[in-house]
C-alpha cells in the first residue's frame, strides 16, 4: 500500500493538482485517497528525501518549486520538438482543433486580464493549449516522447514569477500560432512555435538570474553584453 500511495501522491504532482509553493496538507491527501493518515506520512517522508516536498514551520508540507535552471534545459529540448508536432499538426488541422485553441486561448486571455493574474488557470489552459497540438498530429509515439520531455520533473514549472507583460506577450503567441494553423502554413506554425518556446526559455533565465542575485550568486556588476546594463533590467524587446 505504501508503494501505492506514493506514486499516487506522485501522479496528483505531475498532473498540476499542486503546485510549486503549495502546501499539502496530510489530511487532505488522506481524504483524497480514502486511506489513513499512516501511509500517507511515509509516501511524504520519501518525497521528502528526494527533494520534491520540503518542511517549512510547523512541519507543514510545501511542494518545492522547480530550478528555473532545469527548466532552461527542458525548454531548450522543447524548442527542437515542438515545431515538428507543430508542422504535424498543420497537416492534420481542422475546425475543431483550431476552435479549442481559441478558445483555450481567449481563457488565458482572461486569466491574464484580471486583477491578480490567475497564474493557476493560466498554466493549466497552457498546458492543454500545447497538448491539444502534440495530438493533432496523430502520432502518438512523438506525442508521448515531447510530454516526456515537457513533464520531466515532477513538479511542473509555474508562472508564479511571470510578469503581466511576459503572460500578455506569451499569449499573444499563442494567438499566432492559431493564426498560422488557421492559415494552414506550416513553416508559420514551425516557426512561431520556436519563437514561442525561446521567448518563454528567456523568462525562467530571467527568474533564474533574478534568484541567483537574491541569493549572493551572482555579481551584481554583471551586465547584459548588449545593454551593458544590469541583467535584470533586460528590455523586453531584447528578451524576445
Amino acid at each position: 500500500m505504501a508503494d501505492d500511495i506514493y506514486a499516487k501522491i506522485r501522479a496528483l504532482i505531475a498532473e498540476g493538482a499542486y503546485l510549486g509553493g503549495d502546501a499539502i496538507p496530510e489530511s487532505e491527501l488522506a481524504a483524497r485517497l480514502g486511506v489513513s493518515r499512516t501511509p500517507i506520512r511515509e509516501a511524504m517522508r520519501r518525497l521528502q528525501a528526494e527533494g520534491i516536498i520540503e518542511r517549512e514551520a510547523y512541519r507543514r508540507a510545501v511542494l518545492v518549486e522547480v530550478d528555473p535552471n532545469e527548466v532552461i534545459h527542458i525548454f531548450t529540448a522543447r524548442a527542437a520538438l515542438e515545431p515538428i508536432a507543430a508542422g504535424m499538426a498543420v497537416a492534420k488541422s481542422d475546425a475543431a482543433f483550431i476552435d479549442g485553441l481559441r478558445d483555450l486561448h481567449d481563457r488565458m486571455d482572461h486569466a491574464i486580464h484580471l486583477p491578480d493574474p490567475d497564474r493557476r488557470a493560466y498554466r493549466d489552459c497552457n498546458a492543454r493549449f500545447h497538448r491539444l497540438i502534440w495530438r493533432q498530429g496523430g502520432n502518438a509515439i512523438f506525442a508521448d516522447l515531447v510530454n516526456l520531455v515537457a513533464r520531466k520533473p515532477v513538479v511542473s514549472p509555474t508562472f508564479n514569477s511571470w510578469t503581466r507583460d511576459e503572460l500578455i506577450r506569451s499569449n499573444r503567441q499563442h494567438n499566432d500560432l492559431v493564426a498560422a494553423f488557421a492559415a494552414d502554413d506550416r513553416d508559420w506554425a514551425e516557426a512561431a512555435m520556436a519563437a514561442h518556446l525561446f521567448s518563454s526559455r528567456a523568462t525562467y533565465r530571467r527568474i533564474s538570474e533574478e534568484k541567483a542575485l537574491a541569493a549572493g550568486g551572482l555579481d551584481t556588476g554583471t551586465v547584459h553584453k548588449k545593454s551593458r546594463r544590469p541583467i535584470r533590467a533586460q528590455r523586453e524587446d531584447e528578451i524576445d
